[in-house]
């Protein structure tokens, strides 16, 4: 039901997250000219293509907007709405965790310096949307509940 607030919550989670899928969330410079970017094949260099898949991350972006969107037609079905919200909520934690990780590794085998993108945030923003449907659902849950005890 599009009326309900953690409709629109969920509705923008999918949105950022189906942003994640095109264009290049972070650059990093090597200093000599190079300039590498991870997006969602994986990692590569600027012009030259994909260097190497990153499957975990290409999973956990292609799986956020999906079940956002699956989360908003639950509504008839809250505990497994709040469920699959609370699972979006921890994959977009871990696609956070999961991208810091990589680009500390390869700050590690090559020196390089970050050109931050907007889209660096989005995993950030899509939690905290994730949660707040999360809250929603569950305040919708409880006045059902004490609905069902005044029967």
């Amino acid at each position: 039901m599009i009326q309900r607030i953690q409709t629109l919550f969920l509705l923008a989670v999918a949105v950022l997250s189906g942003l994640m899928l095109t264009g290049d969330i972070l650059l990093m410079d090597n200093g000599a000219g190079t300039v590498f970017n991870i997006s969602f094949p994986g990692l590569g260099e600027n012009g030259a293509g994909v260097i190497q898949r990153l499957w975990p991350l290409t999973a956990i972006m292609a799986l956020v907007p999906l079940l956002a969107l699956s989360a908003i037609f639950l509504y008839k079905k809250r505990p497994l709405q709040m469920r699959i919200t609370m699972f979006v909520l921890l994959l977009s934690l871990g696609t956070l965790i999961l991208g810091a990780f990589y680009v500390l590794m390869f700050d590690r085998k090559i020196d390089v310096t970050l050109i931050w993108k907007v889209k660096a945030v989005f995993p950030l923003v899509s939690a905290i949307l994730a949660w707040l449907a999360y809250r929603s659902i569950m305040k919708d849950d409880l006045r059902v509940r004490s609905y069902d005890r005044l029967r």
